[in-house]
Protein backbone atom coordinates (compact mmCIF):
# COMPACT_ATOMS: atom_id res chain seq x y z
CA UNK A 1 0.00 0.00 0.00
CA UNK A 2 2.54 2.56 -0.70
CA UNK A 3 0.31 4.67 -2.35
CA UNK A 4 -1.30 5.14 1.27
CA UNK A 5 2.01 6.18 2.56
CA UNK A 6 2.70 8.46 -0.40
CA UNK A 7 -0.63 10.09 0.27
CA UNK A 8 -0.14 10.55 3.94
CA UNK A 9 3.00 12.24 3.56
CA UNK A 10 1.38 14.55 1.01
CA UNK A 11 -1.02 15.43 3.41
CA UNK A 12 1.51 15.93 6.22
CA UNK A 13 3.47 18.52 4.11
CA UNK A 14 0.85 20.07 3.00
CA UNK A 15 -0.20 20.38 6.70
CA UNK A 16 3.38 21.96 7.84
CA UNK A 17 3.18 24.15 5.22
CA UNK A 18 -0.22 25.84 5.89
CA UNK A 19 1.11 25.26 9.24
CA UNK A 20 3.98 27.49 8.52
CA UNK A 21 2.16 30.31 6.45
CA UNK A 22 0.12 30.93 9.48
CA UNK A 23 2.53 32.00 11.33
CA UNK A 24 4.12 34.25 9.51
CA UNK A 25 0.58 36.10 9.01
CA UNK A 26 -0.57 35.69 12.61
CA UNK A 27 0.38 35.39 16.58
CA UNK A 28 -1.73 34.89 19.68
CA UNK A 29 -3.18 37.13 21.54
CA UNK A 30 -3.99 37.52 25.42
CA UNK A 31 -6.32 35.46 25.77
CA UNK A 32 -4.80 32.97 23.19
CA UNK A 33 -6.45 33.98 19.72
CA UNK A 34 -4.88 33.64 16.94
CA UNK A 35 -4.82 37.86 15.30
CA UNK A 36 -3.23 39.00 12.41
CA UNK A 37 0.10 40.73 12.57
CA UNK A 38 0.06 44.01 11.03
CA UNK A 39 2.97 46.13 9.37
CA UNK A 40 3.85 49.23 11.07
CA UNK A 41 2.57 51.08 8.19
CA UNK A 42 -0.95 49.56 8.40
CA UNK A 43 -0.93 50.00 11.73
CA UNK A 44 -0.45 53.69 11.58
CA UNK A 45 -2.64 53.99 8.49
CA UNK A 46 -5.48 52.48 10.79
CA UNK A 47 -4.55 54.90 13.35
CA UNK A 48 -5.04 57.92 11.05
CA UNK A 49 -8.12 57.03 10.10
CA UNK A 50 -9.33 56.46 13.94
CA UNK A 51 -7.77 59.74 15.16
CA UNK A 52 -9.63 61.62 12.45
CA UNK A 53 -13.00 60.91 13.95
CA UNK A 54 -12.70 62.16 17.47
CA UNK A 55 -15.37 63.84 19.13
CA UNK A 56 -13.82 64.40 22.93
CA UNK A 57 -10.96 62.94 24.32
CA UNK A 58 -9.52 63.66 27.95
CA UNK A 59 -5.99 64.47 27.31
CA UNK A 60 -2.61 64.74 29.56
CA UNK A 61 1.05 66.74 28.48
CA UNK A 62 3.80 66.36 30.79
CA UNK A 63 7.39 68.42 30.32
CA UNK A 64 10.54 67.64 32.19
CA UNK A 65 14.19 68.62 31.88
CA UNK A 66 15.07 72.15 29.85
CA UNK A 67 13.20 75.02 30.66
CA UNK A 68 10.03 75.80 28.64
CA UNK A 69 8.02 78.97 28.88
CA UNK A 70 4.95 79.74 28.01
CA UNK A 71 5.58 83.44 27.69
CA UNK A 72 7.63 85.87 25.92
CA UNK A 73 8.80 87.31 29.06
CA UNK A 74 9.85 84.28 30.24
CA UNK A 75 8.13 84.20 33.70
CA UNK A 76 5.95 81.18 33.69
CA UNK A 77 7.86 78.23 32.29
CA UNK A 78 5.38 75.39 31.48
CA UNK A 79 5.54 71.85 33.45
CA UNK A 80 2.05 69.94 32.64
CA UNK A 81 -1.55 70.33 31.20
CA UNK A 82 -4.60 68.33 32.27
CA UNK A 83 -7.81 68.98 29.68
CA UNK A 84 -10.40 68.20 28.01
CA UNK A 85 -10.87 68.54 23.97
CA UNK A 86 -14.32 68.75 21.92
CA UNK A 87 -14.51 68.68 18.30
CA UNK A 88 -14.26 70.38 15.99
CA UNK A 89 -11.75 73.20 17.68
CA UNK A 90 -12.32 73.85 21.59
CA UNK A 91 -10.38 72.53 24.38
CA UNK A 92 -10.26 73.34 28.37
CA UNK A 93 -7.09 72.66 30.75
CA UNK A 94 -5.56 73.51 33.98
CA UNK A 95 -1.79 73.95 33.34
CA UNK A 96 1.12 73.54 36.18
CA UNK A 97 3.50 76.38 35.48
CA UNK A 98 6.64 77.43 37.49
CA UNK A 99 7.13 81.25 38.31
CA UNK A 100 9.59 82.96 40.17
CA UNK A 101 10.24 79.63 42.19
CA UNK A 102 6.74 78.73 42.63
CA UNK A 103 4.76 76.07 41.35
CA UNK A 104 1.25 77.24 40.44
CA UNK A 105 -2.11 76.90 37.85
CA UNK A 106 -3.32 78.80 35.16
CA UNK A 107 -6.60 77.74 33.46
CA UNK A 108 -6.58 77.73 29.44
CA UNK A 109 -9.79 77.53 27.11
CA UNK A 110 -9.46 77.51 23.05
CA UNK A 111 -12.46 77.62 20.89
CA UNK A 112 -12.42 78.01 17.27
CA UNK A 113 -8.36 79.25 17.68
CA UNK A 114 -9.66 82.36 20.28
CA UNK A 115 -7.42 81.81 23.98
CA UNK A 116 -8.32 82.56 27.19
CA UNK A 117 -6.09 82.33 30.35
CA UNK A 118 -6.46 83.17 34.21
CA UNK A 119 -4.63 85.13 35.79
CA UNK A 120 -2.69 83.24 38.01
CA UNK A 121 -2.88 85.92 41.08
CA UNK A 122 -5.87 86.17 40.46
CA UNK A 123 -7.79 83.76 39.02
CA UNK A 124 -9.77 86.08 36.53
CA UNK A 125 -10.23 85.01 33.53
CA UNK A 126 -9.11 87.02 30.54
CA UNK A 127 -7.73 87.09 26.42
CA UNK A 128 -5.12 85.74 25.95
CA UNK A 129 -2.18 87.85 24.71
CA UNK A 130 -1.74 87.44 20.70
CA UNK A 131 1.84 85.49 21.39
CA UNK A 132 0.07 82.87 23.68
CA UNK A 133 -0.12 79.35 21.28
CA UNK A 134 -1.25 76.49 23.83
CA UNK A 135 -3.92 75.32 21.80
CA UNK A 136 -4.61 71.81 23.19
CA UNK A 137 -7.27 71.74 20.53
CA UNK A 138 -4.99 71.55 16.91
CA UNK A 139 -3.66 67.74 18.55
CA UNK A 140 -6.90 66.37 17.51
CA UNK A 141 -6.91 68.46 13.97
CA UNK A 142 -7.09 66.79 11.09
CA UNK A 143 -4.68 68.75 9.10
CA UNK A 144 -2.26 69.81 11.68
CA UNK A 145 -2.27 67.53 14.40
CA UNK A 146 -2.20 63.61 14.87
CA UNK A 147 -4.16 62.29 11.79
CA UNK A 148 -1.85 64.56 9.78
CA UNK A 149 1.11 63.24 11.48
CA UNK A 150 0.08 59.82 10.96
CA UNK A 151 -0.76 60.05 7.29
CA UNK A 152 3.08 61.41 7.27
CA UNK A 153 3.91 58.43 9.45
CA UNK A 154 2.70 55.57 7.74
CA UNK A 155 6.05 55.58 5.13
CA UNK A 156 8.72 55.36 7.71
CA UNK A 157 7.29 54.23 10.84
CA UNK A 158 8.44 51.10 12.29
CA UNK A 159 6.92 48.61 15.08
CA UNK A 160 8.72 48.57 18.27
CA UNK A 161 8.70 44.73 20.22
CA UNK A 162 8.48 46.19 23.57
CA UNK A 163 9.15 42.55 24.80
CA UNK A 164 12.43 42.28 23.27
CA UNK A 165 15.12 42.91 26.05
CA UNK A 166 13.06 40.39 28.08
CA UNK A 167 16.61 38.02 28.30
CA UNK A 168 18.20 40.83 30.16
CA UNK A 169 16.20 40.67 33.01
CA UNK A 170 14.61 44.32 32.84
CA UNK A 171 10.94 44.64 33.78
CA UNK A 172 8.95 44.63 30.15
CA UNK A 173 5.27 45.32 29.09
CA UNK A 174 4.96 41.92 29.31
CA UNK A 175 3.23 42.09 33.14
CA UNK A 176 1.73 45.39 32.07
CA UNK A 177 -2.01 44.11 31.00
CA UNK A 178 -2.49 47.59 29.88
CA UNK A 179 0.23 47.51 27.27
CA UNK A 180 -0.67 43.88 26.03
CA UNK A 181 -3.47 45.34 23.50
CA UNK A 182 -1.20 48.40 22.42
CA UNK A 183 0.98 48.63 19.24
CA UNK A 184 4.31 50.32 19.90
CA UNK A 185 5.81 52.35 17.16
CA UNK A 186 8.20 54.77 16.70
CA UNK A 187 8.84 57.16 13.82
CA UNK A 188 10.57 60.72 12.98
CA UNK A 189 8.04 63.51 13.07
CA UNK A 190 8.62 67.21 11.86
CA UNK A 191 9.14 70.54 13.78
CA UNK A 192 5.81 71.88 12.41
CA UNK A 193 4.28 68.35 14.25
CA UNK A 194 6.14 69.04 17.37
CA UNK A 195 4.84 72.10 17.66
CA UNK A 196 1.20 71.01 17.54
CA UNK A 197 2.35 67.96 20.31
CA UNK A 198 4.14 70.88 22.02
CA UNK A 199 0.93 73.21 22.08
CA UNK A 200 3.14 75.88 20.28
CA UNK A 201 5.64 75.55 22.96
CA UNK A 202 8.37 73.68 21.24
CA UNK A 203 9.91 73.90 17.32
CA UNK A 204 12.17 70.85 16.61
CA UNK A 205 11.87 67.83 14.83
CA UNK A 206 11.89 64.67 16.72
CA UNK A 207 11.92 60.87 17.05
CA UNK A 208 8.33 59.90 18.47
CA UNK A 209 7.11 56.67 20.48
CA UNK A 210 3.17 56.07 20.24
CA UNK A 211 1.27 53.91 21.65
CA UNK A 212 -1.92 52.69 20.09
CA UNK A 213 -4.47 51.15 20.67
CA UNK A 214 -5.20 47.57 18.56
CA UNK A 215 -9.45 47.52 19.11
CA UNK A 216 -9.99 51.48 18.79
CA UNK A 217 -7.03 52.38 16.26
CA UNK A 218 -6.67 55.47 18.78
CA UNK A 219 -3.36 56.73 20.28
CA UNK A 220 -3.47 56.26 23.87
CA UNK A 221 0.20 57.43 24.57
CA UNK A 222 2.99 59.57 22.86
CA UNK A 223 6.54 60.69 24.01
CA UNK A 224 9.48 62.35 23.08
CA UNK A 225 12.25 64.59 23.51
CA UNK A 226 13.74 67.53 22.16
CA UNK A 227 16.76 69.59 22.77
CA UNK A 228 15.86 72.97 24.30
CA UNK A 229 19.25 75.88 24.66
CA UNK A 230 20.77 72.36 24.93
CA UNK A 231 18.94 71.08 27.43
CA UNK A 232 16.91 68.40 26.49
CA UNK A 233 13.35 68.41 27.22
CA UNK A 234 11.28 65.39 27.55
CA UNK A 235 7.39 65.00 26.84
CA UNK A 236 4.93 62.73 27.76
CA UNK A 237 1.04 62.88 26.84
CA UNK A 238 -1.58 60.51 27.64
CA UNK A 239 -5.33 60.63 26.12
CA UNK A 240 -8.12 58.63 27.39
CA UNK A 241 -11.93 59.15 27.33
CA UNK A 242 -12.64 58.94 23.45
CA UNK A 243 -16.04 60.13 22.74
CA UNK A 244 -17.62 60.77 26.10
CA UNK A 245 -19.68 63.81 26.44
CA UNK A 246 -17.56 67.25 26.50
CA UNK A 247 -19.06 70.49 26.66
CA UNK A 248 -16.91 73.67 26.80
CA UNK A 249 -17.88 76.77 26.63
CA UNK A 250 -15.83 80.52 26.95
CA UNK A 251 -15.17 81.84 30.03
CA UNK A 252 -17.03 84.68 32.04
CA UNK A 253 -14.81 87.50 31.58
CA UNK A 254 -14.68 90.01 34.61
CA UNK A 255 -15.78 93.28 33.87
CA UNK A 256 -12.57 94.51 32.48
CA UNK A 257 -11.65 91.73 30.16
Amino acid sequence: MAWRSSLATTMMLAYMVAWASAGCTTSSGSDGERIEELTADQVVADAAAGMSTVESASFTIEQTGATVFIDDAEQFAFQAADGRFAAPRSSEAILTVQALGFVTEVGAIAIDGRLWLTNPLTGEWAEAPENFTFDPAQLFDADTGLPALLSEASAIAELVDDLADQSTGESSDEADPDRQNLHHVRTLVTAERVAVLTGGLVNEESEVDLWIDTTSDRVVEASFDVVVDGAVSDWRMTISDYDEEVVIDPPELNAGG
